[in-house]
This record gives C-alpha cells, structure tokens and sequence, in this order.
C-alpha cells in the first residue's frame, strides 16, 4: 500500500516501532517545531493516562495527507508547536485508563490519534482503538483506520457502489487511492478504471 521502512531511516512514508518500551520512560517522537521544515526525532516525557484513555505501543503509523498539511499549517485544526503528527496507528496495548472496558494490557490493536501517532508510543481514547486478530500483521493492520476508513466512506456510504459498477479513480498512486481500488475491485466487485503512474499499474495489474 505504502513504503514502509523502520524508525532509524524516518522520516518517509511510514514510521516503524523499534525496540519495546514501557510506560513511565522517555520515549521517542517526531516532531513538527517550525511549520514547513522538516520533521526532528526527540525525547518525550510520557504522561499519565485518563480513565477513559488507552497507551499503545506504536508499532507502525501510516503517514497521511492530513499529516503533510498540518505540517504545513494547512489542515483545518492546528496544534500549537511543537506537535506530533501521525493520525493512524496500529501496536499494542501498554496500559490502560481505570474507566477502560474495550481493551487489554498485551492487546493488538490499531487506532486513530489526534496527531501524535509518529512516535515509539501514543494515547487516545478507548473509542478510538480497536481490536485485530492475531493473523492480521500490524505492518498492513496501520493503514485501517484512516487510509481504508476513508475509502470505505466514500465507496460505500457516499457513492453507494453497487456490484458491476465502474469506479473511476483519478489519483490512485497515494495509499487512499490505492485502497479505493483494493476496496472496490475485490470488496465491493465494482469495475476499476483508474489514472496512476505506468509501473504501479502492471505491478497491481500483476498481483490481482
């Protein structure tokens, strides 16, 4: 869907979790300083978690559209500097609020963050999170949330895609655009006519 590469060669298209660190400990993050300058890693202190809240050892973050434009102080919210980007997640469970119900210590999950997911560990609220099968690898698992949500919304509960349908995707070389084909083609049986670069074409082409 995305290149994907480990933490030490950040920043490119995805964050990947390194060594496991506990809660309580300083830990590592991306951070946004100065609008439109590239990204520096850092040392955060942790913080405590609400009741209703979840700590997730971050795995891997799916690098989104919205998190190009924040950095840019282009996007419809902005956090006051310095922040964290990084909206869409997947890892597991470090610790959880008093009021958590839905999840576990030890849990694989994947999440959705207000900005703060490009990082070794991140809190969201327990709405947020959910729980994956232990089959699905966490690498594919990051971009559910966001990535596929996006595609899911659009397919189905806006263009109402009926099987045998033509699905038209004018920009399918970013991972949205890549998942409305997946999503469209082999979820929904639409029929896929998309715009992307040729190689990505016969690499797809040859896969399915």
């Amino acid at each position: 869907m995305a290149p994907l590469i480990c933490w030490r060669c950040f920043p490119r298209a995805w964050l990947c979790r390194g060594a496991r660190r506990g809660p309580g400990r300083h830990y590592r993050a991306a951070l946004c300083a100065e609008l439109k300058e590239p990204l520096a890693v850092g040392e955060v202190a942790p913080r405590p978690v609400l009741p209703h809240e979840v700590r997730v050892d971050v795995h891997f973050c799916g690098v989104n559209f919205a998190d190009i434009l924040v950095c840019h102080g282009q996007y419809q919210e902005k956090p006051h500097l310095p922040f964290t980007p990084g909206m869409e997640f997947s890892g597991t469970v470090l610790e959880i609020g008093t009021d958590v119900s839905t999840v576990k210590e030890g849990d694989r999950v994947i999440g959705v963050s207000h900005f703060n997911a490009m990082a070794e560990e991140c809190i969201t609220d327990q709405k947020t999170l959910w729980q994956i099968p232990e089959k699905l690898p966490l690498r594919e698992a990051a971009t559910l949330p966001v990535t596929y949500g996006t595609a899911i919304l659009a397919l189905e509960h806006r263009a109402h895609t009926q099987p045998g349908e033509t699905v038209l995707v004018t920009a399918a070389a970013g991972a949205t655009g890549l998942a409305v084909i997946d999503v469209a083609t082999n979820v929904l049986r639409a029929k896929g006519f998309w715009k992307t670069p040729r190689p990505l074409v016969s690499f797809l082409m040859s896969s399915w």
